[in-house]
């Protein structure tokens, strides 16, 4: 009898373990669900601070920054005017700089809650100023989701534009973090 008694003590300890190891494979897959939603919540009620705790910033801006730098660089090589111009070097360095300004200013939790409803960023709300206009679509409201990876998530967003806005979030240890937004440049 006694023999009995451990060995149901062992299977019940194997059932257990075998449930939380599913609760917890459950969670490792809807986690970056959760956090969009969390953004989400958070862009509605126009709470920046919690927003913010899902975005890297730095990898944020640094990501649209090489977007718009290369923008320029393809605009200046595909322009003749620009190609034998001397002066040509000078303009993508003052380029650089004003693009630096640009998405500092932007790439706020008000001007990603724009972008997550498909608008472009208004440099009044980018700097925190609330308006009654600053989205008029819901964030997020027609954005698909997928996993490109085990540790990639991509939100995609129609711009009110045509163009399609990538939210890419990336597994930080249990959590997914923003780390890159990637835009429609050619629009």
């Amino acid at each position: 009898r006694h023999v009995s008694t451990q060995g149901e003590n062992m299977n019940k300890g194997k059932v257990v373990l075998g449930i939380a190891a599913g609760l917890f494979a459950i969670y490792v897959v809807a986690a970056p669900y959760i956090t969009v939603h969390q953004m989400k919540s958070a862009a509605e009620s126009h709470d920046g601070e919690a927003l913010s705790e899902h975005v890297e910033f730095p990898s944020v801006r640094q990501s649209l920054k090489d977007q718009m730098n290369a923008m320029f660089v393809k605009k200046m090589a595909e322009d003749e005017v620009m190609k034998n111009n001397p002066f040509a070097a000078l303009g993508a360095a003052l380029a650089g700089m004003l693009v630096d300004k640009m998405v500092y200013a932007y790439v706020t939790p008000a001007g990603i809650t724009q972008l997550m409803a498909g608008e472009k960023p208004q440099p009044q709300a980018a700097q925190g100023e609330e308006t009654s206009s600053s989205t008029a679509h819901k964030p997020l409201s027609d954005a698909s989701m997928s996993y490109e990876s085990l540790d990639k998530f991509v939100v995609r967003v129609k711009g009110n534009d045509g163009g399609e806005v990538k939210f890419v979030l990336r597994r930080r240890g249990l959590s997914w973090k923003l780390t890159e937004i990637i835009i429609p440049l050619d629009k």
